[in-house]
């Protein structure tokens, strides 16, 4: 090959190179604010945009800025259109609705990013979507009929997001001290919260893949699941009234806490309890699962309302059930107590119980037990400072221990049981008087109210 061929063939390719490698134009919004009651103007007008170029990459690629001093920019998006970057500022309202197909690209992986007020509504056919990723650093609503992003969305600290119908095919992020308000249905691949997250009345929040918290989700009527793991960390914070779903695996190592009314607990698979679960005065919580629950941790049960199982329940070693005057209640289940594990308080109790050998229970105070009280060999029932009523049978292999307290077992009492009589730190059997002290003044009290009255004097 000639000189001459060589020397051509270069200029040629550099050429090529240089059609290729693409000019980034710096686009602005100079079309000006219409304010909240204005008509909005066209992305497709090229005298909104500076230079006077519609911002669509074709060859050419666009950082687009939209920046309002005063006033609110409301736009219109009708065309399929592809840019690199769209940086807003200020306050600006964006509409993207046609008929036929809509859809916004943003190339770049920070996409689209606001330090305003950003609101974007995407209320046309159910193609209208927009690709790429979404970053909100000041207040954004997002707000879709039958639209969706394909790509992320992520709430900065100190931002604050509101999702309205919108489906996402990536990912939720909610940074630290970042707020979140869910309205209506909201669908994505995974959530990751460590804000603030505030499921309003009749919403849904569902993650296909998985929902993950470490910061605080509070439910007002709404429902918050996973089609897969939904994993509540050690800091996290689940409370509130609704409905919290697990397909696969539902796992606490923080706080789940009804409050304000009843928060049910679904999952399809397994659930285990490494943190707290409980309920806040008048306010019930219930768990539904198809396995036998593992308590390893704590559970705390409050007056006015309590918390039910449809399932069995173990509290396993080292684990704590702290009864303060609600319902503990497994229906149609048990609620067995291992060893090493405390299971104490007082309120009232609606399941078959199982105390495990070496295990213990202690119910300090007025207490109901409705069901069946199955005490294993070594195993230890004790009650004190007040009456507890078994209303089913008592099978008793170990140690009924009352200290100052008293046991009215409905169902009978059968089994080869130690029962062991003390008084109490505030209360004795033999004190019929109720003065705080056993002496004469109680025989006499006793014979003044039976002996001298029985039939057989």
């Amino acid at each position: 090959m000639s000189k001459k061929v060589l020397y051509i063939t270069g200029i040629v390719l550099v050429c090529s190179i240089c059609r290729l490698q693409a000019d980034v134009i710096n686009s602005t919004w100079v079309g000006g604010s219409q304010g909240e009651w204005g008509e909005a103007k066209y992305w497709a007008d090229p005298n909104n945009w500076d230079p006077h170029v519609v911002p669509d990459n074709n060859g050419d690629t666009f950082a687009v800025t939209i920046d309002s001093d005063t006033g609110i920019i409301q736009l219109h998006l009708k065309q399929v259109r592809t840019i690199d970057r769209l940086d807003c500022y200020g306050e600006v309202w964006m509409y993207m609705g046609d008929p036929n197909w809509i859809q916004l690209t943003i190339n770049e992986p920070n996409g689209l990013t606001n330090y305003g007020v950003f609101r974007l509504f995407i209320h046309g056919s159910e193609f209208d979507r927009i690709v790429g990723n979404i970053t909100n650093r000041g207040v954004m609503e997002l707000k879709s009929k039958i639209g969706y992003i394909v790509g992320n969305v992520t709430n900065a600290s100190g931002a604050e997001l509101d999702l309205i119908d919108l489906w996402t095919t990536g990912s939720i992020s909610n940074l630290a001290d970042g707020m979140i308000w869910i309205g209506h249905t909201v669908e994505t691949g995974n959530v990751e919260n460590t804000g603030s997250i505030m499921l309003l009345p009749a919403s849904e929040l569902v993650a296909y893949n998985t929902l993950h918290n470490t910061g605080e989700i509070k439910m007002n009527g709404g429902f918050c699941g996973s089609d897969n793991l939904l994993h509540n960390d050690t800091d996290g914070v689940i409370k509130g009234f609704g409905v919290v779903f697990a397909e696969e695996l539902l796992q606490n190592e923080g706080q789940i806490s009804a409050f304000g009314g009843s928060l049910t607990i679904a999952c399809e698979g397994s659930f285990t309890n490494t943190g707290t679960l409980g309920n806040m005065c008048v306010s019930s919580l219930y768990i539904s699962s198809t396995d036998d629950v593992s308590n390893q941790s704590n559970m705390v049960i409050n007056p006015g309302g309590g918390v039910a199982f449809d399932c069995n329940l173990v509290n396993e070693p080292n684990a704590t059930i702290q009864l303060n005057g609600g319902t503990l209640a497994s229906s149609t289940s048990t609620i067995t107590q291992q060893a090493g594990a405390t299971f104490e308080g007082f309120g009232a109790i609606s399941s078959d119980v199982i105390i495990s050998p070496n295990g213990i229970v202690r119910l300090t105070g007025p207490t109901n037990i409705v069901g069946d009280v199955e005490i294993d060999e070594d195993a230890t029932l004790e009650i004190s400072d007040g009456l507890t009523l078994i209303t089913g049978h008592v099978t008793c292999d170990g140690t009924i221990h009352m200290k100052g307290g008293w046991m009215v077992p409905q169902g009978g009492i059968s089994g080869s049981c130690n029962i062991v009589w003390e008084p109490g730190p505030y209360s004795h059997v033999a004190d019929f008087n109720l003065d705080g002290q056993v002496d004469f003044e109680d025989f006499s009290f006793f014979a003044d109210t039976w002996l001298w009255e029985a039939d057989w004097r």
